[in-house]
């Protein structure tokens, strides 16, 4: 079977297919909480089990990478891919917090971090950290 690297725009996609999911969950938190620390602090939570969950069911395959039908290279160690969820939480949680503007640490984080990242070395800053661990489709 034919396999490709996973393109910045695919490693994108599979972020906004988990971010969505985590969101439609925490609307709950949202109708009670409002947009407040408390809903912040639960949506990365939230966010951080979610992918924490998928280390243990599904070989650390989330539901975005299910979806586009995206696999990791290898077999990476567990605390590879526990140190890959943290990591990719903190660079999510760029969504809810920002400092001049809203998204403006988002921005930041995608088009100086991540997006160069990708180009430089095919995987993102938090995959680069937490050994290398980079994806590939199924074509």
């Amino acid at each position: 079977m034919e396999t490709k690297n996973t393109s910045a725009l695919e490693k994108l996609s599979v972020s906004i297919v988990n971010t969505f999911f985590v969101l439609l969950i925490s609307i709950p938190f949202y109708l009670h909480y409002g947009f407040s620390i408390r809903y912040k602090i639960t949506l990365v939570v939230i966010f951080f089990v979610y992918n924490l969950m998928f280390i243990f069911i599904t070989e650390n395959r989330c539901l975005g990478m299910i979806i586009l039908n995206i696999y990791w290279k290898e077999k990476y160690p567990r605390k590879n891919q526990v140190i890959y969820t943290f990591l990719y939480t903190l660079s999510f949680s760029t969504i809810i917090i920002w400092i001049f503007f809203p998204f403006d640490l988002l921005l930041f984080n995608l088009l100086l971090i991540q997006l160069p990242f990708v180009l430089k070395t095919g995987t993102t800053l938090h995959g680069f950290l937490s050994g290398k661990m980079s994806g590939f489709k199924l074509n």
